[in-house]
């Protein structure tokens, strides 16, 4: 489907703006925070391998990146098809197992989430209790 489209369409836009997916090309190396990194195929982007299995680019702001130096965490709802984040939810600095197992299975059913079907996914990210203030 991608090359009848891809006829009809002059070469402006990358295959992985479409996919919304980046697939590794050529030698991967280590980058500077010790992440997984080489280029995309498609679009010769910078890209780094994340925890969740997939790529994605390794410039600009990764807010799951940003939140692991956070003191707080948070649940991510993932459109896995479309590669996008629907919702996020603060995860309360008081937080034990049985409070953020309710909050899961309110957040699932808020939005219909059957473990059967893997087009929808919560991911906790968690925070870092230790972190500090900078300022």
């Amino acid at each position: 489907m991608y090359t009848q489209y891809r006829t009809i369409m002059p070469d402006t836009v990358d295959r992985c703006w479409y996919a919304r997916s980046h697939v590794p090309d050529g030698k991967r190396y280590r980058g500077e925070d010790g992440s997984l990194q080489c280029r995309c195929r498609h679009c010769g982007k910078r890209i780094r391998h994340t925890e969740a299995g997939d790529w994605r680019l390794a410039e600009g702001l990764d807010l799951d990146a940003l939140q692991e130096h956070s003191a707080t965490g948070h649940f991510c709802v993932v459109d896995m098809a479309a590669g996008m984040v629907l919702a996020r939810y603060p995860i309360a600095m008081d937080a034990d197992e049985a409070w953020i197992a309710e909050q899961l299975a309110e957040i699932a059913d808020e939005f219909g989430i059957d473990e059967s079907d893997p087009s929808l996914r919560i991911r906790v990210v968690p925070g870092n209790r230790e972190s500090r203030s900078a300022h």
